[in-house]
């Protein structure tokens, strides 16, 4: 039996959490069993990176998707009902291009990633009667009198053969008939790779980070929701008691979030701690800048689900201080000392589990273990990717 096709339709071409989970999913499935395609809107580092890997990449080009809101500073997002009406004729004119893609690339299933991308993706895999599977990786907005849930909840209903959620968050926003075909399959990442061990010297040195500093740091795409400026506040507080801690945000401003940097990069030459507080943009070595780190801050407040960067820092074995969100708790589990969450938005309490853990090499340890433990326990990319070949077959005997 050859190999069947499986078309995984993209989002976006720019790496962030969802597109690394695409990677895993791509490198990691059964060549004997199946073709992984990957299908991008664009080219960029995602289609660059599949290549690297020896992955196949096709460009299906789309109309712009504006976002359905908008950040007016830090904390408030507001509705942008332009976007609505605009996204609405995107969507269709995307379904049909997507429809005739398909048709001449004839996949045995289809994986949706990313909001927009399961509707129109959903609507051309039903026009052809492929399979479809709707991968959702994001916690759906409740915003606005959850119509963002309402509208996804109904077409939840009628375009997706199944649905896999990364978390029980997520899981509980879809409506009851949805559930009852709903895969829970935890995000997960390489132990092997993210380990404890790692030399993180190059790190420090090329970023002029002393090597006795004790290392706070967080890997987050730079977006309001991420909470990087709670964490930054939360670092001014300790940082003139604390001379020998530096700050390391590792991250871009991917979607249209420029303006965020901007105003971040702007507090910190407020606060005078541009001599300690580094961004080093984008990068690819996620593994040795965890390693250079001492502490991991997990910044987001609001809707994240078992998040990569989170699961690499438990891999890494540093100890995590983090908001406190049910999809953070999730991963981090209960009733064991591998971290300390704090309510949302606490940021005196994050300063203080921060200071204490900056002053003691002896708990940081000690809270590391428990966190490499914890990861070697939910994270395993080989059980996730062979839950999902079961998931696929059973759609293609259905369909056959």
């Amino acid at each position: 039996m050859s190999a069947r096709k499986l078309m995984i339709l993209e989002s976006s071409s720019k790496i962030a959490g969802v597109q690394q989970n695409t990677q895993y999913l791509a490198a990691k499935v059964n060549r004997a069993l199946w073709e992984p395609v990957i299908a991008c809107p664009e080219e960029g580092d995602l289609p660059r990176k599949c290549r690297e890997a020896g992955l196949e990449v096709r460009i299906l080009p789309r109309p712009l998707l504006l976002s359905t809101s908008f950040w007016a500073g830090n904390s408030v997002k507001l509705p942008n009902p332009f976007a609505w009406v605009w996204n609405i004729v995107a969507i269709l004119i995307a379904a049909s291009g997507t429809r005739r893609f398909l048709a001449g690339e004839r996949p045995a299933i289809v994986v949706t990633k990313g909001l927009l991308c399961h509707f129109y993706g959903g609507l051309a895999a039903r026009r052809l009667g492929i399979p479809c599977i709707w991968y959702l990786e994001d916690f759906i907005s409740e915003r606005f009198g959850g119509i963002y849930r309402a509208v996804f909840g109904s077409l939840a209903k009628r375009l997706p053969s199944h649905v896999v959620v990364i978390g029980f968050p997520i899981f509980d926003q879809l409506p009851a008939t949805v559930q009852q075909r709903t895969t829970i399959v935890n995000n997960a990442v390489d132990t092997a790779v993210f380990r404890p061990g790692r030399n993180g010297d190059a790190v420090r040195h090329k970023f002029s980070i002393p090597a006795d500093a004790v290392l706070i740091g967080n890997v987050s795409r730079l977006t309001p929701w991420k909470g990087q400026y709670q964490i930054l506040q939360a670092f001014s507080s300790l940082a003139a008691a604390n001379p020998e801690v530096y700050l390391l945000f590792a991250g871009a401003a991917l979607f249209g979030e420029e303006a965020y940097e901007t105003r971040l990069r702007a507090r910190v030459t407020e606060l005078g701690l541009t001599e300690r507080v580094v961004f080093t943009g984008h990068r690819d070595d996620v593994a040795d800048l965890l390693a250079a780190m001492d502490i991991f801050a997990y910044g987001a407040v609001e809707k994240d689900v078992w998040p990569l960067s989170l699961l690499q820092a438990m891999s890494s074995g540093l100890p995590v201080v983090a908001f406190d969100l049910p999809g953070v708790r999730e991963p981090l589990g209960t009733g064991q000392p591998e971290a300390w969450l704090v309510p949302v938005s606490a940021v005196a309490r994050f300063a203080e589990l921060l200071g204490k853990l900056a002053c003691d090499a002896g708990l940081r340890r000690e809270l590391g273990r428990a966190t490499r433990e914890r990861a070697e326990q939910v994270c395993s990319l080989d059980r996730n990717v062979a839950r999902l070949e079961i998931l696929f077959e059973s759609y293609i005997g259905a369909s056959a």
